[in-house]
């Protein structure tokens, strides 16, 4: 009986797991914006303190949260959903892995930019970050839709649909020790 408790865990806490990878979300939308507004400063006003300080800022924000949320989503949530049957939700997770490669890349394409930026150095070209910006955006955003607009629901549902499992193997022990 222990054993199966000890493998509901995972099960239970995809829940809240979801509810942390919904807000990574919110927090990627942001620092989106506030690339866009670096950018924007740079083609403006060219690097100043301001910008070393916001890149090393957004430079964190990616290359720490953002893709441990990839990792996160990888080892968390789709095995929640493999193996159920769904062609189109399968589709939507090949998409998302493949994605998710093109967004390591893509971030190392525009990570080559902001580094000079946030080192006080030249080196960038302010052309190539704005584009670098905005092929990464263009991918991120469409990544994060297909997570919370196809996955997502269906990660959670999953997840509700196991655990009611659960419950009823919980209750019917109980009353089979009962009895």
């Amino acid at each position: 009986m222990n054993d199966s408790r000890s493998n509901d865990t995972p099960i239970a806490s995809a829940l809240p797991v979801l509810d942390r990878l919904d807000a990574t979300h919110d927090q990627m939308r942001y620092w989106l914006g506030e690339l866009q507004r670096l950018v924007n400063h740079m083609e403006d006003r060219g690097w100043d303190t301001w910008a070393r300080d916001h890149a090393r800022s957004v430079i964190d924000f990616f290359s720490h949260t953002a893709r441990q949320h990839h990792v996160d989503v990888d080892r968390q949530i789709f095995p929640l959903i493999a193996g159920r049957g769904d062609a189109s939700l399968e589709t939507s997770v090949d998409r998302l892995r493949q994605d998710q490669g093109w967004l390591e890349e893509n971030w190392r394409e525009l990570l080559s930019q902001l580094q000079p930026v946030a080192q006080g150095f030249g080196g960038y070209d302010v052309d190539m970050l704005r584009h670098a910006a905005d092929v990464y955006a263009a991918l991120l955003l469409e990544h994060l839709a297909l997570e919370q607009g196809h996955v997502f629901p269906a990660a959670r549902a999953s997840a509700a649909t196991q655990m009611k499992a659960v419950e009823v193997r919980r209750a019917g022990t109980v009353l089979s020790a009962a009895a």
